[in-house]
C-alpha cells in the first residue's frame, strides 16, 4: 500500500483497520457458548440480561451510531461493481485486483470493499451479492453513514437465526454467524 493510498483510507471511518497486522482469532467455542445464551426477545445474553446495544458496536469497532441508514438487502451499482462485470465478486477476486491496482481512489474503494467482506460484513459464502457499491463512489461520503447500526442488526439478526437453530437442535455441531463476531468475544471480556 503506498503512503497516499494509506492517506486516503486514513480520512474513512474504518481507518483503524490499518493498524491490524494480523487476523483477528475468532473463538468458535465462546461463539457457540454465546448463541446457546441468547434471548431473541429481549436481544441479550441469558447471562445476568447483558444487553448487546448499539453503543457496544460504537465501542468496539470504532463506529458511529448516527446517520443515513444503509441498506445492504438492495445491490446498489456503483464504480467498483463496474470493475467486476458480470463476473461473481468474491474475496479472492478482491484481492487480485486490489495487488493489480494503482489509481489512489480505486485501490480505496476495493480496500474498503475487502474489509467490508472479511471483517465488518462477512458471510460465510465468501461472495458478495447483495452490497450497496454505490456508497464506494464517494469515501468522503463514508462518515455520512450509520455503519454502527447495520454492523449491530446484522449480528443481532445473525444471532437470532443461530439460537433459534440451536433451541430446535438443529445444526449445532456447525453453526454459522454473519457479521462482525469480533465485537462479541470483546464485549463477552468487558462484561
Amino acid at each position: 500500500m503506498s503512503a497516499l493510498q494509506k492517506q486516503e483510507l486514513e480520512r474513512t471511518p474504518f481507518r483503524w483497520m490499518l493498524q491490524m497486522e494480523e487476523p483477528l482469532k475468532i473463538c468458535s467455542a465462546l461463539l457457540l457458548e454465546l448463541v446457546s445464551k441468547w434471548s431473541v426477545e429481549n436481544k441479550s445474553f441469558r447471562i445476568s440480561e447483558v444487553p448487546f446495544n448499539l453503543f457496544d458496536v460504537c465501542v468496539v469497532l470504532g463506529l458511529a451510531v448516527r446517520g443515513q441508514q444503509v441498506y445492504f438487502d438492495s445491490c446498489t451499482p456503483g464504480l467498483v461493481n463496474n470493475l467486476f462485470g458480470e463476473e461473481e465478486i468474491t474475496i479472492e477476486k478482491i484481492v487480485l485486483k486490489l495487488q493489480e491496482e494503482d489509481n489512489v481512489d480505486i485501490y480505496c474503494r476495493l480496500y474498503i470493499l475487502l474489509i467490508f467482506s472479511v471483517f465488518y460484513f462477512p458471510h460465510t459464502s465468501g461472495i458478495v451479492t447483495t452490497f450497496p457499491f454505490g456508497l464506494l463512489d464517494n469515501l468522503q461520503s463514508l462518515k455520512l453513514w450509520n455503519w454502527g447500526e447495520v454492523a449491530h442488526s446484522l449480528l443481532v439478526k445473525s444471532l437470532d437465526r443461530a439460537s433459534i437453530q440451536f433451541r430446535q437442535q438443529k445444526n449445532n455441531d456447525n453453526q454459522h454467524l454473519a457479521g462482525c463476531v469480533a465485537v462479541l468475544q470483546v464485549c463477552v471480556c468487558f462484561n
